[in-house]
């Protein structure tokens, strides 16, 4: 119901208006932010891409190290355990086998 008065209902509408002004601000700060964070997670998938493609080329050029010098001097050069070498070039080497597959 509106009010009677011309003031009261003058007041109502600017009232209204400058709600409605507030709503249509924090709509766009949402959009706002859906959007830096749809950017934000595209650079992050990026960046893990090229992380992980840069870590697959070292577990390959380390398995290369160990079939030319072996396990015990690869570590050696490297200044790595054996064990840690040894999962690297396991890693490369399972993910060689699945790509013939």
């Amino acid at each position: 119901m509106m009010p009677r008065d011309v003031h009261t209902r003058e007041r109502l509408r600017a009232a209204q208006q400058a709600e409605a002004r507030a709503v249509t601000a924090v709509c766009t700060a949402q959009a706002s932010l859906a959007g830096v964070s749809r950017k934000r997670d595209a650079t992050i998938a990026a960046a893990n891409s090229t992380v992980t493609t840069a870590e697959n080329a070292l577990a390959r050029t380390q398995a290369a190290l160990v079939d030319i010098s072996g396990l015990d001097r690869a570590a050696a050069l490297l200044g790595i355990d054996k064990a840690t070498l040894r999962r690297a070039v396991a890693t490369t080497t399972s993910h060689s086998d699945g790509d013939q597959a």
